[in-house]
């Protein structure tokens, strides 16, 4: 298998060095010290390599100037904003978010009462929740209550006052990740479409902490694009078992409806061998076959992938069933130390500087100190070394876990 793999490593395609540094979130903000994430002088094998350089202290950059506000951008239902303001009441504490929950049509005032006072759920917050297109890349976006749903965001998040005045004036923030990968031009106007279509100033990017999430934009816009109110709920039940909780929300939500977790699970098992040799073979010879296909945001392959769609169809070939995103696939398994890992294994890394804990890259161990790999934009699927700079952990998939992940 090392073999084959290795012959492989001359069909790597290459590019230009380039280095460069960008803003960390990143938002229309302020004018304090910013963190940079510098992409260093590397060749594409060394892709996934970044370095975070942080100041005396973690915070948001000099902003793009800010864009006209939008007529009744701002909620009428958030505390003390007012229809046409910018001003977003600051978060006086935080809320863990347990699971999301997603459906095809509104559920009803029932449901999500029934969700609220479900086993062990302390808190709840409807969101419109629906999949766009942004600058021509697809996108699962919230429209939320600007003011309700910021203390359910990471901490650098929902303190940022200019990012949250920024979504209240009808800008949409990206993840960091789709920000970066899909190489979105932060401070211009976008194409945002779905049933209708609609400009939209693209004022940050900021991780919100939910795995699969790629943007967030307020109710009012939400509503301009289609999305229907109530196709989503934010679960909270920070001392309950994630899984139990989700499949009690499940239960009350109906089968309609798509459950994913968003904080970790612990697996209380031995982290011994979960996959067989067949398998594990399956899926190495499928990932190495896809060598040379390009990288695409949100891509699922078999003729483009981005980071965790190449490992979810990978696995799938293998007769796997994974979940679709990076930070969902860290929970399909055990966690290993890197000097343990095998063939097969998980990699993952940490680059968002606006969630240091926030997963936002997967590539699979290959063996021998190599992992295969669709790095980023601009680049395709590699036979390459291990970077282990902002390496978060090595996952050993559990078929059984990964297939109660996201789903």
């Amino acid at each position: 298998m090392l073999d084959r793999l290795t012959s492989l490593a001359p069909r790597i395609r290459t590019a230009t060095p380039l280095a460069f540094t960008v803003a960390a979130v990143l938002t229309a903000a302020t004018g304090a010290s910013a963190v940079s994430v510098r992409l260093g002088t590397t060749d594409p094998a060394r892709a996934p390599h970044r370095t975070v350089a942080a100041s005396a202290r973690l915070a948001l950059p000099a902003p793009p100037a800010p864009a006209a506000p939008v007529p009744g951008a701002a909620s009428q239902s958030s505390g003390d904003v007012t229809p046409g303001s910018t001003q977003v009441p600051r978060a006086k504490h935080l809320i863990e978010a347990t699971v999301l929950v997603t459906s095809r049509k509104p559920l009803s005032h029932r449901q999500v009462r029934a969700i609220r006072h479900a086993s062990g759920v302390k808190a709840t917050q409807p969101v419109a929740v629906g999949h766009v297109s942004v600058d021509g890349h697809r996108a699962l976006v919230l429209g939320v209550d600007p003011a309700r749903f910021r203390p359910w965001t990471p901490r650098l998040t929902a303190h940022s006052q200019p990012l949250w005045q920024s979504i209240a004036r009808g800008e949409l923030t990206a993840s960091f990740d789709m920000g970066h990968q899909a190489q979105l031009p932060l401070g211009s106007t976008v194409p945002v479409r779905t049933r209708h279509r609609v400009p939209m100033r693209l004022g940050a990017f900021a991780s919100v902490g939910m795995a699969g999430v790629d943007a967030v934009m307020s109710d009012h816009r939400a509503a301009e694009l289609g999305l229907q109110r109530r196709t989503g709920v934010v679960v909270s039940a920070p001392h309950a078992d994630a899984l139990t909780v989700r499949q009690a929300v499940r239960d009350v939500a109906g089968p309609h409806a798509h459950v994913s977790l968003l904080r970790v699970v612990i697996v209380i098992r031995d982290a011994g061998s979960f996959l067989t040799r067949v398998q594990i073979n399956t899926m190495l010879h499928a990932a190495a076959s896809r060598v040379g296909k390009p990288y695409v945001w949100g891509a699922t392959g078999p003729d483009s992938f981005d980071c965790s769609g190449l490992v979810q169809w990978s696995f799938a070939v293998a007769g796997i069933r994974m979940p679709r995103v990076s930070q969902q696939q860290w929970f399909a398994g055990p966690h290993v130390d890197y000097s343990n890992a095998r063939p097969g294994d998980l990699l993952f890394w940490h680059y968002d500087p606006t969630d240091v804990n926030n997963i936002d890259h997967v590539a699979i161990y290959a063996g021998s100190g190599m992992m295969l790999v669709a790095p980023h934009t601009g680049a395709y699927v590699e036979y390459v070394p291990v970077p282990l700079s902002n390496l978060a952990g090595v996952v050993r998939v559990d078929p059984a876990m990964a297939a109660q992940v996201g789903w």
